[in-house]
């Protein structure tokens, strides 16, 4: 007889908190001895661009790359957040560039490279980070789906910019966050831009997450020309505020032993720091390269990297040409 969906559901939950818990919480980051072996780098010299700077994930590695000398072009479209992180970051030795920007519009996206604080500048690091989980359907006044715009098409426009511009340092880093989320599907191009009808928060973040492991790929055989390394990083279950309005369940569940902020940003400092050898189809988490498949349905998709490229692009030329 088959089990009701109510008990499904809770075998599914356990074994999913179960799987991961142990590795991606702060259980993990402690036994791997990280707290221990600080990343170590001098900074100096180099210019950082960080997106969703102003909380988080982003605000934590803004602050790593200033501690240790980094210039930082901090995106954001709060003014208030961004005058915060610049005065936390007033005392040491880097500095803080604040750009106001709303990364859900990608004609503003489109202009940053333009932007006075940041036209003729090169980037030594690249960090593609904000990110939204959305529990309902909104689109932008462009028309897209609010997170898709700001997980996945914001990021491919503004790193393709940056490179066609010739924007990107020799050898620099372009590092997209992902998320354990992208573990549940494979890579498709169904779900990037969800329409209402069939919208489903959970479902377009884990396929936005997928598809920006997807590009770390692809600029890496197209970013050759200037020595670009490309990374999917994942930084682990952090108590973000995207967390804590997205997520309240399982923030509920899990709070003891999310990691904070800063333990969230320390693969992105140390891959800023060591540069490694890129590795095919895996995500850097807690600095080692680890697979990027939790579940066998998701190695052999239909859609390929071409097809998601394909279908960025469409867009990106539909909107700013």
């Amino acid at each position: 007889m088959a089990e009701p969906p109510f008990l499904q559901a809770l075998m599914k939950s356990m074994n999913f908190y179960g799987r991961f818990a142990p590795s991606f919480t702060r259980v993990g980051y402690i036994a791997r001895g990280l707290p221990f072996r600080p990343v170590r780098a001098d900074y100096s010299g180099q210019t950082w661009l960080i997106t969703g700077a102003t909380g988080g994930l982003g605000r934590a590695a803004a602050l790593r790359g200033v501690r240790k000398g980094a210039t930082v072009y901090a995106v954001g479209r709060n003014p208030t957040a961004l005058d915060s992180l610049q005065s936390a970051a007033a005392n040491l030795p880097g500095r803080i560039v604040p750009v106001i920007c709303d990364l859900s519009s990608m004609r503003m996206v489109s202009d940053l490279t333009r932007r006075p604080e940041i036209a003729g500048q090169t980037f030594d690091v690249l960090v593609n980070n904000v990110g939204l989980l959305m529990r309902s359907y909104e689109p932008t006044a462009e028309g897209l789906e609010t997170s898709y715009a700001t997980n996945l098409l914001g990021h491919y426009i503004l790193t393709e910019q940056l490179h066609s511009e010739g924007r990107l340092a020799p050898g620099a880093a372009v590092i997209n966050v992902v998320s354990g989320g992208l573990y549940n599907l494979p890579l498709t191009k169904s779900m990037l831009n969800i329409p209402e009808e069939k919208f489903n928060g959970f479902a377009a973040y884990a396929a936005h997450k997928r598809a920006q492991l997807a590009l770390a790929e692809h600029w890496r055989e197209t970013f050759a020309d200037v020595g670009a390394k490309t990374y999917a990083v994942h930084p682990g279950w952090a108590d973000t505020a995207g967390v804590k309005t997205s997520l309240p369940k399982f923030r509920k569940i899990l709070a003891p032993i999310l990691r904070n902020d800063d333990e969230g940003a320390d693969t992105i400092d140390w891959l800023a720091a060591t540069r490694p050898t890129e590795v095919v189809d895996q995500i850097w988490f807690d600095r080692k390269p680890r697979t990027a498949h939790a579940y066998p349905h998701t190695r052999n998709p239909r859609t390929q990297i071409s097809d998601v490229v394909a279908f960025l692009e469409r867009d990106r030329q539909a909107l700013v040409g």
